[in-house]
């Protein structure tokens, strides 16, 4: 149950020049209307977080939002108690809490960790169009087909071998031999591509190419990444944009999201960043 605060130390949120009053028992930060303390930041939720006095102490608590709540730059999963000189953050908006005697958010601390460039929630950003995906897409085939060299080549330079230095009376390689080294190239071959194509799209917010031109891939609700799950449909929903002859690209300018087949079918969204957002 809330408890009302002390009154002889009364607590403030100071937002940019805003310095918020705190003192009732509970104050709920979002975007929402109904919020005590409306904070007009795309990376803010509705509901956000809430600041609770418990025990005569006032302590911050996430309501679920989508880009987090932090404090002193970690992230909260539990209720945490704050206290003048904190630095609050909401999602991408900066504050911190004061006492009565003011004063302005304090720098970020050093020991804050950085985000992971992947997260893309936190970032100013809009739905990519048809021309930088499309461009992409031949970057990232690019790409791949070069990066496919590395795990093909033992078996490349066995062949090599055997055509080019084993003069005509030497005996040949068996074929379990050549069958052995060809079935491990197989293997590092699928290797390479899942992580260069599911675990790029699961974890990194993008393949290589996606991640050179600034687009970044995210679920399309939450702008998070899409996790391997996502990932593995997604792959799914791309054969069907493969097999429809790339038809399924065109989607991409009939749509608000500018999202192709495959994003519709896998739920997801390719988003392009600023470059100072980068």
């Amino acid at each position: 149950m809330a408890e009302s605060p002390p009154s002889e130390s009364p607590l403030f949120l100071c937002v940019g020049e805003e310095r918020i009053d705190l003192s009732a028992d509970r104050v709920v930060v979002g975007r929402s209307r109904s919020c005590e303390v409306r904070l007009q930041e795309d990376s803010v939720s509705r509901l956000h977080a809430a600041f609770v006095w418990r025990d005569r102490a006032l302590y911050l608590e996430d309501l679920g939002s989508s880009n987090g709540t932090f404090v002193n730059g970690r992230r909260i999963e539990a209720p945490c108690r704050v206290k003048p000189g904190d630095v609050i953050r909401f999602g991408a908006l900066r504050g911190a809490i004061v006492g009565p005697e003011g004063g302005s958010a304090p720098p970020l601390p050093d020991e804050e960790p950085a985000a992971p460039d992947y997260t893309v929630g936190l970032l100013p950003h809009r739905p990519a169009g048809l021309g930088l995906r499309l461009v992409a897409a031949l970057l990232d085939l690019s790409l791949f087909l070069l990066g496919s060299l590395l795990p093909f080549a033992p078996l490349l330079a066995a062949l090599a071998a055997e055509r080019f230095l084993l003069a005509p009376e030497a005996i040949p390689p068996p074929s379990r031999t050549m069958s052995t080294i060809a079935g491990g190239s197989g293997a590092l071959w699928v290797l390479y591509a899942w992580y260069y194509v599911i675990h790029g799209w699961a974890r990194r917010g993008g393949t290589p190419g996606l991640r050179l031109l600034g687009l970044r891939l995210t679920d399309w609700r939450r702008n998070i990444p899409i996790g391997y799950a996502r990932a593995f449909l997604r792959m799914a929903a791309l054969l069907v944009t493969i097999l429809s002859l790339g038809l399924g690209f065109f989607t991409i300018p009939f749509n608000s999201n500018r999202r192709a087949l495959h994003d519709l079918l896998a739920g997801t969204l390719v988003v392009h960043r600023p470059r100072a957002a980068l």
